[in-house]
């Protein structure tokens, strides 16, 4: 079988996408397929295989890819283009009609996949027993996740699994909303029948299709969020044991068909894990795959520092505030006495994923077409990289080098290819140590903890690797340890913002007051005097000379107090508006349905918090 899960081409075949009939009276493009004569009949369509697979291969656009809300999560600044004001979502200036991160609101392809169910039946006959089989699992996970990506957002929305009739009354098609607890009971039971139909692997040419183990991963994902205190204000510990066995069970599965933690047992694990696809496989439970030149992903045109890409800058600027939040090498939050961390040289023996994720001014940073290469991100001395030369430019004093391709120079980095990763074997270890730790195996998600530092190669010092006191017998030490290490483990992978929504936990965000950066401004006195650093000469001279110590230090330069020494740091606020306070309100828990989808149908309930709804997407 020859898959097309990137491009599907030629002809358009349109389906009538009614969905919930709640005015959705445009016609949406299903597949695209070769027909002789341009007209494809219904029975064609359902008696051919390969138009079948091409019809399922579309599904797989339900899947998210870089969706990493850095800015709603503080994780990073990504104003740029001539502004630098926090985002609305921070400051509390949302209304129902702005939307909401990741808001899917996807009946088109509810009705897509009902059609599938509708008619695959008859099409057994047309169909191998394993394709049968295989098409039908695809379909039923996707039928579960769309769901699941709406509920994530929504709570409780319409379930629907047959295919509306456009001609029937309208007021049978003004469907009400389900119950948060209805549509989880619908995900869990849609993924047991995906599951019990889905193979464990594929073959070669169908990498990246969906196997029992992501089904599995995404179902006690789905569980882990049905008991979270985002859905549970009361807790529920016949919710949490069912996540954590449904956790068990994937992880189990996911062990026995070969996945587990990509190491290449380097300090660079986590970098290198983006360009070593063949490698990556055995974590990548759930992704989705590019591949230049027929599917690339150009989001880090404005991530990249100017002088290495073109058009755009000032995107996904790390925080100071997340900039802290790395720990030592030691394992220890820099909070603790014991850590060793020196404020005054802040980048100094940081948890090894603090540099392949940070770009701090002085560091390497080698690209294709220029190596070595020094960042310099000093305010003027950095040209076009540098420290707010204008608003367009870097606006924190960080560059983030995560998911950015540095074997491509400036004039090709729209040829970026690097998988997009929605659940790695990672995260199904701290999904398992978080419903471990809350049914009493606090001593398990302890071990999981360890199992992803170890990989790090954070130092494990009497064993514990830097995790403090408590963690593994206490329970909120050990909950507050899975969240740290998630918050670094997926840092500007789309993580963030749902972990602190899940857990009710916005009054992190909240308590930071504002978000900062800080500014590294060159000293040149000391740059002169002690390094003899020639600061008359032009700004790009002197950049090139300070590069020069980094590269090729005189004997018995310590090359992090040469940094210390000759910045100095500016500690102020990314937005400097008086309106600039974080304060994100409770009502932002859930997202609101768009007023102009009520419009349309009478009997969809709005969110309570959002103009005076009255559906309450909490359980309990």
């Amino acid at each position: 079988m020859k898959c097309t899960i990137n491009k599907i081409s030629h002809r358009n075949i349109k389906l009538i996408l009614l969905g919930l009939t709640v005015g959705l009276s445009s016609c949406k493009k299903v597949f695209n397929v070769d027909q002789p004569g341009g007209v494809l009949t219904t029975s064609a369509l359902w008696g051919s295989p390969d138009y079948i697979k091409d019809y399922v291969n579309n599904f797989y656009t339900i899947l998210p890819s870089f969706n990493r809300n850095e800015e709603v999560s503080a994780e990073a600044f990504s104003g740029g283009n001539g502004g630098n004001a926090l985002n609305i979502f921070l400051t509390g200036k949302y209304n129902s009609a702005t939307g909401y991160p990741d808001l899917v609101w996807d009946w088109a392809n509810v009705r897509s996949l009902n059609n599938f169910f509708a008619n695959i039946g008859g099409s057994q006959s047309a169909l191998s027993s394993t394709d049968y089989q295989t098409l039908r699992g695809q379909a039923y996970f996707f039928r579960a996740y769309l769901y699941y990506r709406m509920v994530k957002v929504l709570g409780g929305v319409p379930i629907i699994t047959t295919v509306q009739d456009p001609t029937a009354d309208p007021n049978s098609l003004l469907v009400k909303r389900n119950t948060s607890l209805e549509c989880f009971d619908f995900i869990s039971a849609q993924l047991d029948t995906a599951i019990s139909l889905l193979p464990t692997t594929w073959g070669s040419s169908d990498i990246g299709r969906i196997t029992k183990g992501a089904a599995m991963a995404v179902k006690g994902e789905a569980l882990l969020l049905k008991a979270s205190p985002l859905f549970c204000t009361t807790p529920n510990s016949q919710y949490w044991t069912d996540a954590y066995t449904a956790m068990l069970a994937a992880k189990t599965e996911l062990d026995a068909d070969g996945y587990g933690l990509y190491s290449d047992n380097t300090l660079k694990t986590t970098e290198n894990m983006w360009y070593d696809k063949t490698g990556a496989a055995r974590e990548m439970v759930l992704y989705l795959r590019f591949n230049y030149p027929q599917k690339t992903n150009g989001f880090q045109q404005s991530q990249r520092p100017l002088s290495e890409t073109s058009g755009a800058a000032g995107g996904c600027d790390p925080t100071w505030e997340m900039v802290k939040e790395y720990p030592m090498s030691n394992g220890m939050d820099i909070i603790d006495p014991a850590s060793g961390y020196d404020s005054t040289e802040f980048w100094k023996n940081r948890d090894p994923r603090f540099y392949t994720a940070i770009v701090y001014n002085g560091a390497r940073y080698d690209f294709a077409d220029v190596s070595p290469r020094v960042e310099w991100i000093f305010s003027g001395i950095g040209g076009n990289d540098a420290y707010k030369i204008s608003p367009n430019y870097n606006i924190t004093g960080f560059y983030c080098r995560k998911e950015i391709d540095t074997t491509l120079g400036s004039t090709v980095w729209n040829h970026q290819a690097f998988d997009w990763p929605i659940i790695r074997y990672a995260e199904v270890l701290l999904n398992l140590a978080e419903t471990a730790n809350e049914t009493g195996h606090s001593a398990d998600a302890k071990n999981y903890i360890i199992q992803i530092r170890q990989r790090s190669k954070i130092d494990p010092g009497a064993g514990d690797y830097g995790l403090a006191t408590g963690v593994g017998s206490d329970y909120q030490a050990t909950l507050n340890a899975v969240m740290k290490e998630r918050e670094i483990e997926f840092a500007y992978e789309g993580k963030r913002f749902w972990d602190l929504r899940r857990r009710r936990m916005f009054s992190v965000l909240n308590n930071y007051g504002t978000l900062h950066a800080y500014g590294p401004y060159l000293n040149k006195t000391a740059a002169s005097t002690q390094y003899g650093v020639d600061v008359t000469q032009s700004n790009s001279g002197i950049a090139s000379q300070l590069s020069d110590i980094i590269v090729n230090p005189p004997s018995g330069l310590d090359k992090d107090a040469f940094l210390k020494n000759i910045t100095n740091f500016v500690y102020e606020p990314i937005d400097a508006s008086s309106n600039n306070q974080i304060n994100i309100p409770a009502t932002y828990y859930f997202g609101p349905i768009n007023p102009a989808n009520i419009l349309q149908n009478a009997n969809l309930e709005q969110n309570m918090g959002w103009d005076n709804g009255t559906f309450n997407p909490v359980i309990q």
